[in-house]
């Protein structure tokens, strides 16, 4: 499979627009930024924009470094060299602020989207954000879903006052992720907004009608898939799930990452340049659906750490739960669930002047906010601690099993 180039024709029209100095009339612009609260992160700063800001909150929140702990694909393995979320979230950036650039869009609004949009995720990944949804849905009969929570850890637990162009591109990174063309969603103020996240809490439909309101917020969610398609794949590699990717199909992406990440971005460009819609051809299209079924097929589905959580990370993650639980409903002040949460919460909120007191918001909603910030490691370790009796436990596959 060759890398593909952009055409002649597009190349002499992109030269063109440039030279007369056209600009795109679909990109997000500065001024449009709104905030929750206007009064704030409002001084006039030539080298601190308004979405530039919001990168520089959302690099400064502590469960953006947690992103290195947390699990991408593979779990319950130690090796420095398969991707971890932390990874995941910087490649997104990367290629969405490439094709942000090319298609003259907000590529600091692109970048604070693609830094964010993961920053609600639970340890051990999809899995564990199953698991955790499971709980909180048996208690209160609302759901869980890690973009939600991405869009609470920014705009309530730690009160960033983001902007809500960001908000709604994280809140709408995932849902219709298998379409041909992505089109503008209408969120347009903070009353929609929150109407629409707290649709996603009760009705778990909504999170398949999502759109992002804003291109910017379009080219993230197309980028996440482009991000971790050819990636998953050599992380499979470099574990022993798989032996080769010369099994894949291929099509006109190819099958290496790098072929994936530039092929598709080239065809997106070319199908979405100054239009109100980010697209792509139908037979990059197909080909895309293609390799994420075979990726489901080959790696996710038949991976091995299948058997781990189902006998030992859920039971964790329950037992867990009812402790945390006891200890809110014990007002129990020593326990890690205040110590190592609850108080640093409410000194962040301090900082802003935040007066909303945290530790009265549901017990289940806490206990779902302290499971959801965990690091893997993290949470092994807590239920050691908290759990001393459980006779559930994790081995991980260590760097030198492979030479013994």
């Amino acid at each position: 499979m060759a890398y593909c180039n952009f055409s002649k024709e597009f190349i002499e029209r992109y030269e063109e627009d440039r030279a007369e100095g056209r600009t795109n009339p679909y990109r997000t612009n500065e001024a449009q930024a709104l905030r929750r609260n206007p009064r704030r992160d409002t001084s006039p700063r030539l080298h601190r924009p308004a979405f530039v800001r919001d990168i520089d909150k959302i690099l400064h929140v502590a469960p953006y470094n947690r992103y290195a702990g947390k699990t991408q694909v593979f779990s319950f393995v130690r090796n420095d060299d398969i991707s971890r979320r932390g990874l995941h979230v910087q490649l997104v950036a990367r290629t969405a602020r490439t094709i942000s650039r090319m298609l003259g869009l907000n590529e600091d609004l692109t970048e604070a989207i693609a830094l964010g949009h993961d920053l609600g995720h639970t340890p051990f990944g999809h899995v564990g954000e199953r698991i955790l949804n499971g709980l909180y849905h048996a208690d209160t009969g609302r759901f869980f879903n890690h973009n939600v929570h991405s869009v609470r850890v920014l705009d309530s637990l730690y009160a960033r006052n983001v902007t809500l162009q960001v908000l709604d591109g994280i809140l709408c990174h995932n849902g219709e992720s298998s379409q041909r063309e992505f089109l503008l969603g209408k969120t347009r103020d903070f009353d929609a907004f929150d109407d629409l996240l707290e649709s996603c809490y009760v009705d778990e439909q909504t999170i398949a009608s999502l759109r992002p309101s804003t291109l910017e917020g379009c080219v993230v969610r197309i980028s996440d898939m482009i991000a971790y398609v050819g990636k998953d794949r050599q992380d499979a590699m470099g574990v022993g799930s798989i032996a080769t990717d010369e099994s894949f199909s291929g099509g006109v992406l190819g099958v290496q990452n790098a072929e994936i990440i530039n092929n598709l971005t080239v065809d997106i460009v070319e199908h979405s340049y100054m239009r109100d819609r980010i697209a792509m051809s139908e037979e990059a299209f197909r080909s895309l659906k293609t390799a994420k079924a075979e990726n489901y097929e080959r790696i996710y589905l038949s991976d091995k750490q299948a058997e781990t959580y189902e006998n030992e990370i859920t039971p964790m993650f329950e037992e867990l739960y009812e402790t945390i639980l006891s200890n809110l409903a014990a007002h129990d002040e020593s326990a890690p669930v205040f110590k190592h949460f609850i108080e640093r919460i409410e000194r962040q909120r301090n900082l802003y002047e935040d007066e909303r007191p945290y530790r009265a918001e549901s017990p289940h909603q806490v206990a779902v906010d302290y499971l959801a910030s965990m690091t893997d490691e993290y949470f092994l370790a807590a239920h050691r601690f908290m759990c001393p009796q459980s006779r559930h436990s994790v081995e991980f596959r260590d760097y030198f099993d492979n030479i013994r």
